[in-house]
């Protein structure tokens, strides 16, 4: 289930996601032991998440963050990435 806190950042509203890892494997482990993927949405104050206003933004990463607060920054600062213009295919411009 996804968490989900809010900061603001150059005007927009940045909502961090955290998931807990698609189990994948059957050799008896915990599905937790494969930790967490991430995602933000980003939107401008007071938009609702499905208006144009409104974007959510995957990490495609391949190994699992094992800890649920570094997923959440890590989160976090690819939102503030994505809003400065860091990340090739990820733009805000047209929101």
């Amino acid at each position: 289930m996804p968490t989900q806190q809010l900061l603001l950042y150059k005007g927009y509203e940045l909502h961090p996601l955290v998931f807990a890892r698609k189990f994948s494997r059957f050799d008896g482990h915990s599905r937790y032991a494969e930790g967490y993927d991430i995602a933000v949405r980003i939107s401008r104050p007071g938009a609702i998440a499905t208006s144009a206003a409104s974007r959510v933004f995957r990490l495609n990463q391949a190994d699992a963050l094992s800890d649920f607060g570094t997923a959440r920054r890590a989160a976090c600062q690819q939102g503030k990435d994505i809003i400065d213009g860091k990340v090739s295919g990820a733009s805000v411009a047209d929101m």
